[in-house]
């Protein structure tokens, strides 16, 4: 096998991981409409055949519990990528893999057993799924030439939407089997273990490390080499870099809405419009594939526009971010204004569509602006979206809980800090983004 195929079956490999992540997350959210139902709840009440334990926890003690994954996650990838620099992506990723797949498979006994030691195993999920990231953006430095970096960079974001939409459109049939909500928690681990295989046949840090003979597309171009020295971060300067504060606010800002949508909308649609469970799954499949399908396009579409229209592509990239961002701001306050189910997820669907365009824009930034130390500024720019991750669910936990107001205008405040929040962050980004080289990063 050549260096050629090799690269996409490492690119098709880390789409997988992150769908992979992504189905456990989207799983949590569906397993926990199940876990935690109430019996006299009109007709989504009955247990079918399932004898599943059902929990009796708060809202709020739900949303730790969902966001539990991110307790940790929002500062390992930093920590590992600045060892991925040193000693390569292909170890961690599998780290990234291994653990979340034996973790998911024993959640269903931990829950059982004690809501803290679950706790615990959400934030061991998080953990190892913190290596997957830097890793992957990482190998495809490494791997792939500037041109075609926001393509296997989308893969990511495409990967975790195959993810989330499977578990999404599965995840409800499961929950009605006789083994009920655990079902999901064993299917999910399952799925790790192909790609356990795969990646130990084919993963490698680095096209040198192929023995192969066939160079033809000049491959050495691909390769950056500064992994033939030790680099020392330059900290400060990154903490004090506009473009690196830029890829921080929009990930908090993105991160929170997503999050929320990830974690918390099933329970939205269970409680405020009474939807059953496979349907739940469906409408959450939907808006989460429709998401995948821009994070897809978009790349190819700003390339596109910036190679054949001659477009800056930092105007290019603002544009594609601003649709990423605004148009979700809209849409949450419109549902907060249109009180019709019909009206609501066709709202929800546009706003998870657009936000498919950020792989145009803030995502494949970091790229340009920080080729040489992509894995650790990945890790650092993410560290506030993942802060986002739980922070979310358990925000949104504490309003449900609270005597704000009735159900529905909690869940109306819930949707107004998010949209809130995209207006503030596109307009850092905005102000701060660059696609420059940064001058802390030509080593």
């Amino acid at each position: 096998m050549n260096i050629i195929e090799r690269k996409w079956i490492i690119s098709i490999l880390g789409m997988y991981s992150c769908g992979l992540m992504y189905a456990i997350r989207a799983g949590v959210g569906i397993a926990m409409v199940r876990m935690t139902m109430k019996i006299d709840n009109n007709n989504n009440g009955t247990n079918t055949v399932s004898n599943a334990p059902i929990f009796d926890w708060s809202e709020t003690l739900q949303g730790i519990i969902l966001g539990g994954i991110f307790y940790l996650y929002w500062i390992v990838p930093t920590i590992v990528g600045n060892y991925i620099e040193q000693y390569g992506a292909k170890w961690f990723t599998l780290i990234g893999v291994i653990g979340p797949c034996i973790l998911t498979a024993i959640t269903p006994l931990i829950a059982t057993i004690n809501v803290y030691l679950l706790i615990i195993v959400m934030i061991l999920i998080g953990a190892t799924q913190g290596f997957i990231y830097p890793s992957l953006f990482h190998l495809y430095v490494q791997w792939f030439p500037p041109e075609q970096r926001s393509k296997a960079n989308s893969g990511i974001q495409v990967g975790q939407s195959i993810g989330g939409t499977l578990m999404y459109l599965i995840g409800g049939s499961l929950c009605k089997t006789s083994i009920g909500w655990p079902l999901i928690f064993y299917f999910e681990a399952a799925l790790h273990v192909p790609w356990i295989f795969l990646w130990l046949y084919f993963g490698s840090n680095h096209p040198s490390d192929i023995d192969s003979g066939d160079n033809e597309q000049n491959l050495s171009k691909n390769v950056d080499q500064k992994n033939s020295k030790q680099i020392e971060t330059p900290w400060l300067a990154i903490i004090k870099s506009g473009a690196v504060w830029s890829s921080m606010l929009s990930k908090f800002a993105c991160s929170y809405g997503f999050y929320m949508f990830l974690s918390k909308i099933p329970a939205y649609l269970d409680q405020t419009y009474n939807v059953d469970i496979v349907e739940n799954g469906f409408i959450c499949a939907g808006a989460f594939g429709s998401y995948g399908l821009l994070c897809f396009i978009s790349p190819y579409l700003s390339n596109w526009m910036i190679d054949q229209l001659n477009i800056s592509k930092l105007i290019i990239r603002r544009l594609f971010q601003a649709i990423a961002m605004l148009i979700p701001c809209l849409c949450l306050i419109l549902i907060t204004l249109i009180n019709q189910k019909t009206i609501m997820i066709i709202l929800l669907i546009m706003a998870m569509l657009s936000y498919g365009f950020f792989t145009g824009g803030e995502w494949t930034m970091i790229s340009e602006y920080a080729p040489n130390l992509v894995g650790v500024i990945s890790g650092f720019t993410h560290i506030l979206g993942f802060i986002a991750g739980f922070l979310s669910p358990y925000i949104v936990g504490m309003i449900l809980d609270s005597d704000l107001g009735d159900e529905q205008f909690k869940w109306n405040i819930s949707f107004w800090i998010s949209a809130a929040l995209y207006l503030i962050g596109y307009i850092a980004f905005f102000f701060l983004s660059t696609v420059e080289q940064q001058y802390w990063d030509k080593i």
